[in-house]
């Protein structure tokens, strides 16, 4: 079975180069308002790669804040495009009690902004948006939930999913299976080269299956 890895890269590693060994690839765009410091160099090597099929696909993750409009804002001027082959991932996590509560309303707002803005909704869902959520860490923040593909992290074991979740179950595209640390190791890398970072593997897709998972090429 063939299983596509792929790293999550921010300004927490050293700029992307020629090391990257994976056909897939996530960056950081924005965490709210605040535009990731190694965005540009980044994105113009993925988009570079994208271009020349070293790349098959790119996720483009924000972090949700509460100011869900002014996260779309940015997510969309950073990129200034709206390439077939990205695809928007919406990062919902509490960051140790910075969010409490439902968030429902505020997350499906920016997840039905940035589809609407990918393109016309496919079968009444949002286009090549997913996200990104701990069903068993923050359960409280994300309890209505639109139909879009998730990726699960759980390190060092299978994501677990209580009844209220398996909806998530059954959308998970990616399990998040490191954070560089715990996790990894053996035929798992803990990311590449000597970069450690956030690591996911597609649930035993390659890299063209995982294309369709997350709306690419799809109508």
């Amino acid at each position: 079975m063939t299983d596509t890895l792929f790293a999550d890269i921010s300004e927490w590693q050293p700029p992307l180069d020629d090391s990257y060994p994976y056909s897939w690839l996530s960056i950081r765009s924005n965490d709210g308002t605040y535009r990731d410091r190694r965005w540009s160099h980044n994105w113009d090597t993925a988009r570079r790669w994208l271009d020349s099929g070293r790349l098959r696909g790119v996720i483009v993750y924000v972090v949700y804040r509460s100011n869900w409009r002014d996260c779309l804002d940015v997510h969309r001027a950073m990129q200034s495009e709206n390439r077939p082959d990205v695809v928007s991932m919406v990062d919902v996590e509490s960051w140790g009690g910075q969010l409490v509560g439902d968030h429902s309303d505020g997350i499906n707002r920016l997840v039905w902004g940035i589809g609407d803005w990918r393109g016309p909704r496919i079968d009444g869902r949002p286009r090549r948006v997913i996200g990104y959520w701990n069903p068993s860490a923050d359960p409280g923040l994300w309890r209505d939930r639109p139909p879009i593909g998730f990726i699960v992290p759980s390190y060092g074991r299978s994501p677990r999913f209580s009844a209220q979740v398996q909806d998530v179950r059954r959308r998970m595209i990616a399990h998040q299976y490191t954070d560089g640390t715990i996790g990894c190791g053996g035929a798992l890398p803990c990311g590449y080269g000597t970069v450690r970072c956030d690591m996911n593997s597609a649930n035993g897709r390659d890299p063209e299956e995982l294309r369709i998972a997350t709306g690419i090429g799809v109508d």
